[in-house]
């Protein structure tokens, strides 16, 4: 897997991205922040959307798995003749957050639906990002009806 950390685990890099990203959205708006994701995931994580792209979604898969799995998260993985569900039931970055009594901000799920979308921009995939909770989502990806490989 090309997208792997090996180092310690500091939690608190999320403390950072959740501050960056409401400064990001509130002096620069929605917009940017859009263009944003969508170049982080297009660009910097190109092997990704390369994969996607081709028809091929476990690149992503193994990418969320290997994060959720290193920092600890719960998380289940569901798989459908057409989709495949990351469900997860306990964020690693909720967790922290809340144990550092810190307000998930309004752009945390956000992050995840922009970057979903622009990993699915131009693939026979769409990524539905859906929040149930505070710290539990699912991220479902389907083929497109188009696309029934």
């Amino acid at each position: 897997m090309r997208y792997k950390d090996t180092g310690e685990v500091h939690m608190d890099f999320h403390l950072a991205t959740n501050e960056t990203i409401e400064y990001v959205l509130t002096e620069y708006g929605q917009d940017f922040l859009k263009e944003l994701f969508r170049r982080t995931a297009q660009n910097v994580y190109l092997d990704i959307y390369n994969g996607l792209r081709k028809g091929d979604s476990q690149k992503l898969l193994e990418h969320w798995s290997y994060y959720y799995t290193r920092e600890k998260g719960d998380y289940i993985i569901t798989e459908g003749l057409n989709e495949v569900c990351f469900h997860v039931t306990e964020c690693p970055v909720v967790r922290h957050l809340k144990e550092n009594k810190i307000p998930v901000n309004r752009a945390f799920y956000l992050q995840m639906e922009l970057m979903n979308n622009a990993w699915s921009e131009d693939t026979p995939f769409n990524i539905e990002t859906s929040v149930l909770s505070e710290g539990e989502y699912t991220m479902t990806i389907r083929r497109t009806p188009n696309d029934s490989q």
